[in-house]
């Protein structure tokens, strides 16, 4: 590979990667705060993913995407993406300035998702309304069948943002080592599908066959002939 195929791979390359993760980061802050239901954020965050890889197809514009199979790849691979910065968005929220309180439940609600998976409005210890809500209760793992639940009047304690930014999280998932660790991951696989992606097309070669020419045609028959009189002889 040239110089020049590398200086093509750096900009194209990196630009899909700066539009995917330019994308991401902003989708996963969104759908991480309190603005958006947890169990809502489905419907903006696929279409935020899909812009991502509207955008990504537009910087070759007015070009088509040269390796669009390794560019919807990294586009895959943006998704979890989205998802990691979310997490590392709430936990330097909370990391930074979220307070420890032993929050009582003042009301549960069962999401708009397939099973059954319950949401917990809290209050804090003074009865004031905590922003935002619950989304797992202690002991509870992903896929056991008899998970714990709470109810109305129940204590947990969580992290929650004074600003109300963000939703509550218990202790434990809060992980700030945790989520840098995810999401360097996640973005060094998105990193490289995306290099791989903009690796410009080998040119193909065409191979032409000469033309006959008259002369050659001539001499053609030529032969010919004298093979015939020779089988005649």
């Amino acid at each position: 590979m040239s110089i020049r195929d590398l200086r093509l791979v750096n900009q194209l390359g990196a630009a899909y990667l700066a539009v995917l993760t330019v994308v991401s980061a902003l989708g996963g802050a969104l759908l991480a705060t309190t603005w958006i239901r947890a169990d809502m954020v489905a419907v903006p965050g696929t279409f935020l993913w899909c812009l991502a890889l509207v955008a990504a197809a537009l910087v070759t514009t007015p070009a088509e995407p040269p390796r669009m199979g390794l560019l919807s790849l990294a586009w895959l691979l943006s998704g979890l993406l989205m998802f990691a910065s979310a997490m590392g968005f709430y936990t330097a929220v909370l990391e930074t300035r979220g307070k420890r309180v032993e929050a009582i439940v003042t009301q549960v609600r069962d999401g708009t998702e397939k099973g059954r998976h319950l949401y917990y409005a809290l209050a804090d210890p003074e009865g004031i309304r905590i922003p935002g809500e619950l989304g797992a209760w202690p002991g509870a793992e992903i896929g056991a069948s008899h998970n714990p639940e709470g109810e109305v009047g129940s204590r947990v304690t969580v992290i929650r943002d004074p600003e109300g930014l963000v939703d509550p999280r218990l202790p434990d998932d809060v992980d700030g080592a945790g989520a840098v660790f995810i999401w360097l991951v996640v973005f060094t696989m998105t990193a490289v599908v995306c290099m791989l992606a903009g690796r410009p097309l080998k040119p193909r070669v065409m191979v032409r066959r000469p033309r006959e020419t008259s002369e050659t045609g001539r001499g053609q028959a030529r032969r010919r002939r004298r093979k015939r009189r020779l089988r005649r002889s």
